[in-house]
């Protein structure tokens, strides 16, 4: 590798995706972050879009992308919420939870891969070290 973090982080991200795809032998090969969608739907209540947008940290563009998609798949259902028209809950289908266990144990393996000869202490400089370059290009962000 070389010296630039950044292009490290892209490869280890997408080092990441391809392992999900290797496991993924669903018949609908969902991609990783609508697998993401599904466990926060499955684990989560009263979720709508706003809400996958935070967690996942994208615009409402590619938020809007990725439902619908897993609503065509027939993986999700929008609801509308009484007190707000404008406002549609996510929920998950039968489909959806019998994936989710699935993706859930795929995520158990790449941890367990990924960590594999890394020792506690080490994860934690890990993400504390993340934390503060994402911090930091936030603070950058609002600043400019």
């Amino acid at each position: 590798m070389n010296n630039n973090i950044g292009l490290e982080v892209r490869f280890l991200s997408k080092y990441i995706s391809r392992y999900l795809q290797s496991l993924n032998k669903s018949q609908d090969k969902l991609t990783g972050p609508q697998g993401l969608i599904l466990i926060y739907l499955c684990q989560h209540q009263n979720v709508c879009q706003r809400d996958i947008e935070k967690y996942l940290n994208i615009r409402r563009s590619t938020a809007t992308g990725l439902i619908s998609t897993l609503e065509k798949k027939g993986y999700l259902n929008k609801e509308a919420v009484e007190s707000d028209a404008r406002l549609k809950l996510l929920v998950p289908t039968e489909k959806a939870s019998d994936v989710v266990n699935a993706l859930e144990e795929h995520v158990i393996q790449l941890e367990n891969r990924m960590l594999k000869g890394i020792n506690q202490k080490e994860v934690e400089n890990f993400r504390k070290t993340m934390n503060k370059m994402i911090n930091n290009l936030l603070e950058e962000n609002s600043n400019g």
